[in-house]
Order: structure tokens, then sequence, then C-alpha cells
């Protein structure tokens, strides 16, 4: 079982998310990870092993090489679009939605770290933070989260310069059922 305190430590470490991140889009072999982390290759099997044990990187392939086997690593599995994990499903796979809130959630964050380090004189952001707090019965709270999710769906430009937005939305009750 996936312990998801270990998966925010893997996520907020930075040679370990730099690794994550080199294998979202390409899945790549230790020695290609390496060269784009600057790290040697001997240095990264064992945070790979921590990495797929925790289930933040998955074994994409493996090919034959004259006598050694080259496995092909990704993290593609993490960046999901429209995931929505609810009810008996997210009951059952907790530590992997656990996993994937952490990992939304840590992605954002460093988006948003960078805006604040970036330029002062940039006049845009890449990353906005927004706290809104509602009182709504369960039916309203179920509808709106619904409506969000359509209106971003709408929202789609077919435009090409378009830029990809994430929103990670986490609605929840704040007050204790009696």
């Amino acid at each position: 079982m996936v312990n998801s305190i270990e998966v925010a430590k893997a996520l907020f470490d930075p040679k370990l998310n730099s690794m994550i991140k080199s294998v979202e889009n390409k899945s790549k072999t230790v020695k290609e990870m390496a060269a784009e982390i600057n790290e040697k290759p001997s240095r990264l099997y064992y945070p790979i092993q921590k990495l797929v044990k925790l289930d933040l990187l998955k074994v994409e392939r493996e090919e034959k090489i004259g006598n050694l086997i080259e496995k092909y690593y990704s993290s593609k599995h993490l960046s999901q679009e429209n995931m929505s994990m609810e009810g008996t499903f997210a009951r059952e796979n907790k530590e992997f939605l656990l996993t994937q809130v952490m990992n939304s959630i840590q992605r954002g964050i460093e988006v948003l770290r960078e805006d604040l380090e970036a330029d002062p004189s940039l006049d845009h952001s890449s990353a906005t933070f927004r706290e809104v707090t509602a009182s709504l019965t369960l039916e309203e709270w179920n509808e709106l989260n619904q409506e969000i999710i359509e209106l971003i769906k709408k929202r789609q430009s077919a435009s090409p310069h378009a830029k990809r937005y994430n929103f990670s939305l986490l609605s929840y009750n704040t007050e204790k059922e009696e």
C-alpha cells in the first residue's frame, strides 16, 4: 500500500520532482533523465525505484539492447485530463486519488512561485489562487461543481495561440457533520 505522506515528500523533493517532470510528456531511460536533470545515471536508480514504488513513475516499455534491457519511465498517468474520482471508486482508489491531488497542487504551487519570483515588470501571471466560501445545500453544491466543469469545457479555444491551463478544483464541506 502506498503511503500518502511518502508521496507528498517525494512530490516536494526537488530532485524527485524534476525526475517526474522530465518524463511527463515523453518516456525516457535513466540515461536520458539523468542528462536532462544534470545528474549521473548511477545516482538515479534508487530514486527511480522509490518513485515506481510510490506509483509516481511507471515503466512504459522495455527494449532489449544487446544483452541489456533498457526501461523507459513515464509519469503521464499523473496528468490524466478531466480526471474525476468520487464515491465508491474514490474510496477504493484513495491512495491514487491522493497522489493525483498532491501532484496537481505541487505543480500549481511551482507555477505560482515562479510567477512570484519573476521579473516584477511583467504584467501577467501564469497561476492564480482563489478561495471562495458559499453556503449551499448538498444538491446545490453538487450542481455548482458540475456547472463549473461544464463552463470550463465550453471555453475550450480553437485558437492556435491558446495556452493550456489546469484547473484543480477541490471543494469541501467546512462544517463537521453531527
